[in-house]
C-alpha cells in the first residue's frame, strides 16, 4: 500500500504543480483554494479556479485524502435497505452528511455475522472517516458471536450505533425509545 499511496500522491503533486504554475501561485495556495481556506483573496482564488478549468484539472480525492488525513467519506452499514425504517434512516443520514460535504458508502450486510464483519473491514480499507451502523442488529451477545470486530474498528475510526448500544471507547450510540414513539404515533391517529 505504501507504494500505491506514494504514487497517487506523486500524481496529485504533479497535477497541482501544473495548476500552480499556470495560475502563478504556490502549490500551497492551490491547496488552500481546494480546501476552501478563507485566507485566500478572491482574485487569487479566481486565478486558481480559472487555471484548473483551463487544465481540466479534477482533484484526486484519494491523494487529497492522504494530505488532509481525511477522505470526507462515512461508511454506512445496514442489514436490509428494503426495510422502510432503515431505508428512511439511511436517506436522512446521507442528507445530513451531504450538508457537511461528506460522501457515503452504503453496505447492506444482511443478518450474517461474517458479512457484517467483512463489510466493516471493507469500509476500513476504504479509509472512511467514520462508520455508522444503522439498526439494532449489529450488537451481538451470543456464545458464538461477540462485538470485538466493532470495538477493534473503533480504535481506528469513530463508530456510531443507531438504535444500538456498546460501551467502548470511540463508539457513540443514538437510541430510540420504540415504545414511546409507538404510543405517540397511535395517540396522534386516534
Amino acid at each position: 500500500t505504501q507504494g500505491y499511496s506514494s504514487a497517487a500522491s506523486d500524481v496529485y503533486k504533479r497535477q497541482i504543480y501544473d495548476v500552480s504554475k499556470k495560475a502563478g501561485v504556490s502549490i500551497a495556495t492551490v491547496s488552500r483554494v481546494l480546501n476552501g481556506n478563507a485566507k485566500v483573496s478572491e482574485k487569487t482564488r479566481d486565478k486558481v479556479i480559472n487555471a484548473m478549468k483551463e487544465l481540466d484539472y479534477t482533484p484526486n480525492v484519494f491523494a487529497r485524502g492522504l494530505g488532509l488525513n481525511t477522505m470526507k467519506t462515512i461508511g454506512i452499514m445496514c442489514i436490509d435497505s428494503s426495510d422502510i425504517y432503515l431505508a428512511n434512516a439511511v436517506y436522512y443520514l446521507e442528507q445530513e452528511l451531504r450538508k457537511y460535504n461528506y460522501d457515503s458508502i452504503l453496505c447492506c450486510t444482511g443478518k450474517d455475522y461474517n458479512n457484517k464483519r467483512n463489510y466493516l473491514e471493507l469500509l476500513l480499507s476504504k479509509r472512511v472517516d467514520g462508520i455508522i451502523l444503522a439498526g439494532s442488529q449489529f450488537v451481538e451477545n451470543t456464545s458464538e458471536h461477540n462485538n470485538d470486530y466493532i470495538i477493534n474498528a473503533a480504535k481506528d475510526v469513530p463508530i456510531v450505533l443507531v438504535n444500538g448500544y456498546l460501551d467502548a471507547d470511540n463508539i457513540y450510540s443514538v437510541m430510540c425509545n420504540d415504545e414511546a414513539v409507538s404510543y405517540t404515533h397511535l395517540r396522534a391517529h386516534e
